[in-house]
């Protein structure tokens, strides 16, 4: 098994993860690759005296997840390649189960399980492709009346087939990857593991949800809420453009831009007060770089 990570400015949280990983008592062989994407936090100086086992890719400026995620599958050769979130903990006894279960499942293409907050409650199992009663109900936040972690379809305690899992900790077989293609540079960040695992479906491969595989993922430590937001709708209709054709990819840029409109007349009002000022400026910004980006996504 081949370990990649990808790094950008996120020193402490890369060091924790490596830790577990060599720390977890791992009964499988395999080897780490970390792709820096252009740090200036010291992470390059603390793999090298921390962690010389480690092999180092160098970027001199920050190229997306996709792109250095693919550097790092075509700098390694295990038979199976874990995408791993540097900001995770994971443990050796469930990554063992992924590699085992992969070993004996010749039709999967991906496997993964459960991810934890660092309390250990529940943040994501498993996904459905999205619909665009699915997006409404995100983006309104509606879809917390249906459960906490909507859309995630919660905990199992089976072994099943799924549509996509988060590839904060996904195992994939080297073998689909030949055939599918590797990640898609164009998603620079949020939507990339959506789009492999949908197209493993279309290749004749299954993924897999495991419940007895569990992972730590602290998550959103590498960008503030605002900008976050404008990468997960661009990673939302880019997916929409490249997977469900014309009329569903302008329904949901229509659906993303008349609401962010809402948003905008909303946070208007809330911006005269003193005390919701600052939020509000923030808010009214990153809903008018959401606008823009409905027209202008090719």
């Amino acid at each position: 098994m081949s370990i990649v990570l990808v790094c950008w400015n996120n020193k402490t949280y890369l060091e924790q993860c490596l830790i577990s990983l060599y720390e977890g008592r791992l009964q499988s062989n395999y080897d780490v690759v970390v792709v820096d994407n252009g740090s200036t936090d010291g992470s390059q100086a603390m793999l090298r005296e921390r962690f010389p086992q480690v092999q180092i890719i160098q970027n001199d400026h920050n190229v997306g997840l996709g792109k250095a995620s693919n550097q790092g599958i075509q700098a390694t050769h295990g038979r199976f390649v874990l995408l791993l979130n540097n900001d995770t903990l994971v443990n050796g006894a469930s990554l063992d189960a992924m590699v085992e279960f992969m070993s004996k499942t010749p039709d999967a293409g991906a496997v993964g399980g459960r991810l934890l907050n660092p309390d250990g409650t529940l943040q994501a199992a498993s996904n459905t492709f999205s619909s665009l009663t699915e997006e409404f109900l995100i983006t309104t936040r509606l879809g917390t009346f249906i459960s906490p972690n909507y859309p995630d379809r919660g905990y199992s305690d089976k072994v099943e087939c799924v549509d996509w899992i988060g590839s904060a900790c996904l195992l994939v077989r080297r073998a689909a990857l030949d055939q599918i293609g590797l990640l898609d540079e164009e998603y620079f960040i949020y939507g990339d593991e959506a789009d492999l695992q949908y197209r493993l479906k279309k290749g004749g491969w299954k993924v897999y949800y495991l419940p007895n595989v569990t992972t730590i993922h602290y998550g959103g430590r590498s960008m503030n809420r605002w900008s976050r937001r404008k990468m997960v709708y661009r990673g939302k209709m880019l997916f929409y453009q490249k997977n469900y054709g014309p009329w569903r990819t302008g329904g949901i840029r229509c659906m993303m831009a008349g609401l962010s409109f809402a948003k905008l007349a909303a946070w208007g009002i809330a911006y005269p007060l003193p005390n919701m000022r600052e939020r509000a400026s923030k808010e009214l910004q990153s809903n008018l770089e959401v606008i823009d980006l409905c027209w202008k996504l090719e």
